[in-house]
Parts: structure tokens; C-alpha cells; sequence
């Protein structure tokens, strides 16, 4: 199949071109900055028409949106990045005859939480649904997602090297992380599938745990001794998302502190269809990334 992934050069969007090509897929990247030959140039806070978007869908058999921002900010809208650009994206995959969508959400958008993030996340959500039963589409709702090369992973992994672990609340904040690999697995299972059907699914992990289990998890696959826990009492988080609101670099704001004490978990039995096994667990994370990078 001839895929478009826009977001390519993300974290997710990455990996998933990586694993696309190796099934043997041809990948169009769509990239602010193209740099290799086939690169489409798009930008999502400007390419918000469909007569935008058809152009580049001539010949495409399957869309992948893997674009997502976590702070709204005037440089990068939620509202153009995860609303309404992939709308205007879809609506000419329907004109141009798209086979296949792939939408890359969030896990948690459906409980009622009203932060920019979840709202702006549910219309293309609503959209694919009101597709026509000729083209189908898979909306993935991960948890927090863990690669070697994240960014997220890249900091759990520093606090849990740290002989001092400084947690929110103690934290009790659950997760259920799921690993890049089973994301692009999923991926690559549903599009092998010709009778795959249009589905949302929530793509996590084998079991869920809490911020201290990961860390600590995380630890013990570092090889390091038990870590002294400290926790710092949620008033304090509190008023360090507040001051993280007027930091746009700051990975804690108001929004992301809501959405992190509401959970992050799912029921994972629609995911181990899709992938025809059980998904990772955190607990195996690290040393299975380990043993992958000494092969």
C-alpha cells in the first residue's frame, strides 16, 4: 500500500514509518521540512481545507494522523493541530477515495474530562464515525506511550535512575503504558487484515500500575537498588501547574496535572485482538529494549 503518515518526524510517527516500510509499505512522509525525496510538505496550522489536501492524496490508499501536540499555545493551536486540520485531512480522504484512515488519539477522551486536549481530540473521533461503511478506519487511544528515543521515556527513566524519588501525591496517578512497538504492531496487523473492520480501540499495555510502581519498575530494570520515595503533597503540584501554565515548555500545566490524577487506564482485551497476543508490560520495557539493541 502507498501510505501518507503526517507527523513522521514525531516520536510516534517516526516509528510507525520505520515499521510501515519494513511490511513492505511505501511511505510518503508529510513534514513541515521536507528532506527526502518523497517528503510532502504540510503544515497543520495552515493546511486546514480540504481543497488543501486533496492534491496530495492522489495514488494514497491509507492515511495515517500521527500529529498531536500536549500544550496549546498560539504557535501551535489544538484547535487547528487536533480538531480541525484532521477533518479537513479526512474529508478529502472521503472525495479523494482513501481507503484507509489511521488516527492516532488518546486514550481517556471519552470519561468527560474537559481539558482543550481531550475536547479538541473527540470531533475527528466523530467524524471517522460518520464515514461511510466503504472506508474504514482504526482509532488508536494509547496510554502513555514508552520508547528508548521518547521523550517521556527519556525522563521516567532519568527520575527512576535517581536515588530519590519525588512524587505527586505520592504517586498513586495510574497508568498503564504501552510500548511503541506494539503501537506500530497494531498498526501494521489491521492493515495486513483485508477484512479488518473500523474500529477504536485502546492501546495499552499488560497491566496497569501507578507512577511510583513504574518508576520504581523502571528502576529495577536499571539495575539500581530501592529508591527513597518522597511525596510532595498535591497542594504544592498544584501550584507548580499553575505556574507551568505561563511556561509553554513545561510538560506540567493545569491541563496535563487534571488529565494525569484522572487515570490512564483501559481494558486491553480490544488491543490483544488486534494484536493476536498480549501486549507489553511495563516491567519489561527497558530490558527488552536492551536486548533488541545488543542483537
Amino acid at each position: 500500500m502507498k501510505i501518507l503518515v503526517c507527523g513522521a518526524t514525531g516520536f510516534v510517527g517516526r516509528h510507525l514509518t520505520t515499521a510501515l516500510r519494513q511490511a513492505g509499505h511505501t511511505v510518503i512522509r508529510g513534514v513541515r521540512k521536507p528532506s527526502q525525496p518523497d517528503d510532502i510538505a504540510i503544515d497543520y496550522c495552515k493546511d486546514n481545507t480540504k481543497e488543501t489536501w486533496l492534491p496530495r492524496l492522489a495514488g494514497i490508499d491509507v492515511v495515517v494522523n500521527a500529529v498531536g501536540v500536549l500544550r496549546d499555545s498560539a504557535k501551535q493551536p489544538m484547535k487547528l493541530l487536533l480538531e480541525q486540520t484532521p477533518i479537513a485531512l479526512f474529508s478529502a480522504c472521503k472525495e479523494a477515495g482513501v481507503k484507509r484512515i489511521v488516527q492516532i488519539s488518546a486514550l481517556g477522551i471519552d470519561r468527560g474530562i474537559e481539558t482543550p486536549y481531550f475536547q479538541t481530540r473527540r470531533a475527528p473521533e466523530a467524524y471517522l464515525n460518520d464515514l461511510p461503511d466503504s472506508m474504514r478506519w482504526l482509532i488508536l487511544r494509547p496510554s502513555v506511550i514508552y520508547g528508548d528515543d521518547g521523550a517521556s521515556a527519556k525522563m521516567f527513566k532519568l527520575q527512576a535512575s535517581l536515588p530519590v524519588h519525588t512524587l505527586p501525591a505520592g504517586g498513586a496517578q495510574r497508568l498503564q503504558p504501552v510500548h511503541i512497538d506494539d503501537i506500530c504492531e497494531g498498526v501494521n496487523r489491521w492493515l495486513a487484515d483485508p477484512n479488518a473492520h473500523s474500529q477504536t480501540v485502546a492501546a495499552v499495555g499488560l497491566e496497569a500500575t501507578d507512577m511510583r510502581g513504574m518508576l520504581d519498575s523502571y528502576r529495577q530494570q536499571l539495575q539500581h537498588s530501592k529508591a527513597l520515595h518522597i511525596s510532595i503533597p498535591s497542594f504544592l503540584i498544584g501550584l507548580s501547574a499553575r505556574v507551568g501554565d505561563f511556561i509553554p515548555a513545561s510538560p506540567l500545566c493545569s491541563d496535563t496535572l487534571t488529565m494525569l490524577n484522572a487515570g490512564n487506564t483501559g481494558d486491553a482485551s480490544d488491543f490483544i485482538q488486534l494484536l493476536r497476543r498480549t501486549p507489553k508490560s511495563y516491567r519489561t520495557f527497558i530490558n527488552a529494549d536492551k536486548t533488541n539493541a545488543n542483537r
